[in-house]
């Protein structure tokens, strides 16, 4: 079954009652069935049921999904693209602020067209020197913290979700909170009985880090074990996409 994704913040006002009943009324012309996936709070709702919707979408900017499955998904995604473009924001619209500073810039995530990086220690080390790129470690430093992502995954392998790993470390060689993301268009093995992944997502921490980081990536963490969650992950495309999605986690 065809899916597509639109991926958006919701205005001042969240979204109103009203626009959520155009949106009923728009989706009946499809086949496809919609539902709403707030980010922040984990949970979905089908479009057909605006009461559960209001819950979903009454807060400022939360960030939200539209989820279209079906045959007609491609012509469904078209037209209910220009109905968020005109009541929603899109990603470029609206940044969240984070309670510190995280280094995660567009340039941090790569989606090759094919998998340049085809095994776990490979993918580890084009996430390191991704790490280097961003200054959260110098140059000198790559291979130290190389060496410390591959033996943090020889205690055990940090498959979390579906389809997502989470290599990550804390040392005192990091000089601030980081990630970096590498997308792989086929599943790799990563050594685990969770199965193969899609997105390795390193997370690097200084020592002793703050208080209000500890709290958002246990939070990331746990977000990690919501399959909706991860399946979001796994289906995004874009690097912007991928950005919005982690730093809602980490709200």
């Amino acid at each position: 079954m065809l899916e597509r994704r639109i991926t958006f913040y919701c205005g001042e006002a969240g979204l109103p009652a009203y626009q959520l009943n155009q949106l009923k009324k728009l989706t009946t012309y499809f086949q496809s069935k919609v539902e709403l996936f707030n980010v922040s709070q984990l949970t979905r709702a089908p479009v057909s049921q605006p009461l559960k919707m209001l819950a979903l979408a009454n807060k400022p900017h939360a960030l939200c999904q539209l989820i279209i499955n079906g045959s007609d998904a491609e012509l469904a995604n078209l037209v209910l693209t220009d109905f968020i473009a005109q009541y929603g924001l899109s990603l470029s619209q609206f940044s969240p602020s984070l309670p510190f500073k995280i280094s995660l810039p567009l340039t941090s995530i790569y989606s090759g067209k094919s998998n340049s990086c085809i095994n776990k220690a490979e993918t580890i080390a084009q996430l390191s020197q991704m790490l280097v790129a961003q200054q959260a470690i110098t140059s000198e430093q790559q291979p130290a913290l190389q060496q410390a992502l591959l033996a943090r995954e020889t205690i055990s392998a940090t498959v979390m979700g579906p389809g997502i790993a989470l290599p990550h470390v804390m040392h005192e060689m990091i000089t601030q909170p980081a990630m970096a993301i590498v997308c792989h268009h086929q599943a790799i093995d990563w050594g685990s009985s969770r199965g193969n992944i899609r997105r390795a997502i390193a997370m690097v921490l200084p020592k002793p880090p703050l208080k209000a980081v500890i709290m958002a990536f246990a939070q990331f963490s746990k977000c990690l074990l919501n399959d909706d969650f991860c399946a979001a992950l796994t289906s995004a495309q874009q690097p912007q996409e991928l950005k919005a999605l982690v730093i809602e986690a980490l709200r």
